[in-house]
């Protein structure tokens, strides 16, 4: 494999943990998926930063088997650097969706882990339509 071709692996193999984490709902494993000064920009939110304050949103975003899948669109790796855009489905307990959306996170590379160091996403739902 080229270098670039194992950083896409490895980057996919950290989304699929961060996903699996997500299910299980083990925020303190979840935050470790981020840079210490990691940002989350997530929408109509004043910008989320440090991994401490990364692990107490996500105490409150979701619970045990709710999941979350990502739909890669574009990865470019850049050295240590990595911009990956795509589009989320976020479910329910019962399977139901919750909300459809679409992201871009910057990877970085730390102690030979691939690292959430931004992460912005928001909603494709229209104002005002909630998912069932």
């Amino acid at each position: 494999m080229t270098p670039q071709a194992d950083a896409r692996s490895e980057i996919a193999r950290s989304g699929r943990r961060f996903l699996q984490l997500f299910a299980q709902n083990d925020v303190a494993a979840i935050a470790a998926c981020y840079t210490e000064d990691a940002q989350m920009l997530p929408a109509n939110m004043q910008p989320i930063r440090g991994r401490a304050q990364i692990e107490s949103v996500f105490k409150f975003t979701g619970g045990r088997g709710h999941t979350l899948e990502f739909l890669t669109r574009e990865l470019e790796v850049i050295g240590a650097t990595a911009i990956e855009i795509g589009e989320y489905v976020r479910g329910a307990r019962d399977g139901s969706v919750v909300d459809r959306g679409k992201y871009i996170v910057i990877w970085k590379r730390v102690a030979g882990e691939w690292k959430i160091h931004r992460d912005m996403f928001s909603t494709s739902q229209p104002r005002g339509v909630e998912l069932c």
